[in-house]
């Protein structure tokens, strides 16, 4: 069970408002469609990156306001959280190479970094493959993109987005925060590789008989 490890359930109240045209469908299916629309693939300040609706609790209320038309509903649900713990080890595919480090994709989440000071040791960065080497036994050690990579959690990274005014004030490289160049991040794990077993897996693959 040790896999699902970096899931939490964690429980949700909120106001769930829904439309007139949608007041015709069950109640727990016209209030689980808005709770996707608000909260899956979104980050949850300081708890992690909402997966799935696991399921609802509670309904309350139902009223609808006269100059409105829609129905306000007091909801208690649980949603699965994307949140792994310190020292878990995890296993994604190398998304990116940068001078700072590896950016590792999970599948359904894309924002894992290992800094350069978190790779197996000595690693150099190889300015024309824009690719990490580890010099390991003499032998050049590239990791190659696409390629599986098992990692251990390190710390998890929340961050408030920019407010207009620091984006104003903003210099040098922070301008570039919330455009393509350097797209903001409100959750990041920050992981290591430099351990035994971790890394490329191919690394670590019994030798053929």
């Amino acid at each position: 069970s040790s896999h699902f490890m970096m899931f939490i359930l964690t429980v949700v109240e909120d106001d769930i408002r829904v439309q007139p045209s949608d007041l015709t469908k069950h109640p727990p299916d016209a209030v689980t469609e808005v709770i996707e629309q608000r909260y899956l693939d979104k980050v949850l300040p300081n708890l992690g990156l909402a997966v799935t609706l696991y399921d609802v609790q509670s309904i309350e209320g139902g009223f609808v306001y006269p100059n409105d038309g829609a129905a306000y509903f007091t909801v208690r649900f649980r949603l699965v959280v994307f949140r792994p713990f310190a020292g878990e080890v995890l296993v994604g595919k190398l998304k990116s190479s940068s001078r700072e480090g590896l950016r590792i994709s999970l599948g359904f989440f894309d924002d894992v970094l290992i800094p350069e000071y978190a790779l197996q040791d000595p690693s150099f960065f190889d300015d024309q493959e824009k690719l990490w080497v580890w010099k390991f036994d003499g032998n050049d050690m590239y990791m190659d993109l696409g390629e599986e990579v098992r990692f251990r959690v390190h710390t998890l990274r929340f961050q408030a987005p920019p407010t207009p005014l620091q984006q104003q004030n903003a210099t040098g490289e922070e301008r570039l925060l919330g455009t393509a160049a350097k797209p903001f991040s409100p959750f990041e794990v920050v992981g290591e590789i430099n351990g035994d077993g971790l890394g490329l897996t191919s690394w670590w693959a019994p030798a053929e008989e």
